[in-house]
């Protein structure tokens, strides 16, 4: 049987510090950093939440901004690792229909992690070094695949002319702001915006939308008949 590696620390208590302790700091920071923002939480709110001491937050990250890369980096390589798994399933000779599924497979990932977009909004409305951070580091590594697939598209003819900016904003935003803004939602239409059934409606909008938004007339009629 297992035990945790615990230390006892100078008031008397035991500090565990074995990889479950760090799940429950990242746990917790994700869903207060998502919420209220970098600036809006302590360490202690973050110690509170997660049900262990406050020395123990340090033990694991060196300072709050470390915890917040990590917090990020611990969500990203999720979306990362859960997209090429899915990908790799999909019809990567057929560059439209996998325009889709990647489509498809973004709504399905916001909606099981609405806090990614979350992230996103409380780091985008303002510059920072942790923006920065976050663009270099893992958003615009992202990115490349898809940006692959638009100039293809556009060069091939069957992709509307959009400016890139343009349409990953126009794509992100529809598929993510439904989770993300769940409260909202909810109080405005009273639906539960985490419900299958509401996860499928809205996934089969978002591609609907996209495909005639992003593809040309011809190909987004034969596009959607397929879907």
């Amino acid at each position: 049987m297992n035990t945790p590696d615990v230390t006892p620390g100078d008031s008397g208590f035991s500090v565990e510090r074995g990889p479950d302790a760090r799940e429950r700091i990242l746990s917790a920071a994700e869903s207060l950093f998502a919420v209220r923002g970098f600036e809006g939480v302590s360490t202690t709110q973050i110690a509170k939440v997660a049900g262990i001491t406050q020395p123990l937050i340090h033990y694991h990250f060196k300072n709050k901004e470390a915890l917040w890369k990590a917090t990020i980096s611990r969500l990203f390589s999720r979306l990362s690792e859960e997209f090429a798994a899915e990908v790799k399933t999909l019809p990567q000779k057929d560059d439209r229909r996998y325009l889709i599924e990647m489509i498809r497979s973004y709504v399905s990932f916001v909606a099981r992690y609405p806090q990614y977009g979350q992230f996103i909004m409380r780091e985008g409305v303002q510059e920072s070094p942790r923006l920065q951070w976050m663009v270099d580091e893992w958003l615009k590594p992202m990115l490349n695949q898809f940006h692959v697939i638009y100039e293809k598209g556009i060069a091939e003819g069957w992709m509307k002319d959009i400016p890139f900016p343009q349409l990953i904003m126009l794509l992100t935003a529809s598929a993510s702001q439904f989770f993300s803004m769940a409260p909202l939602v909810k109080a405005l239409y009273g639906v539960d915006a985490s419900c299958p059934e509401q996860i499928l409606a809205h996934s089969d909008a978002v591609v609907e939308v996209a495909v005639n938004a992003v593809l040309k007339e011809s190909t987004a009629q034969s596009e959607i008949a397929a879907v």
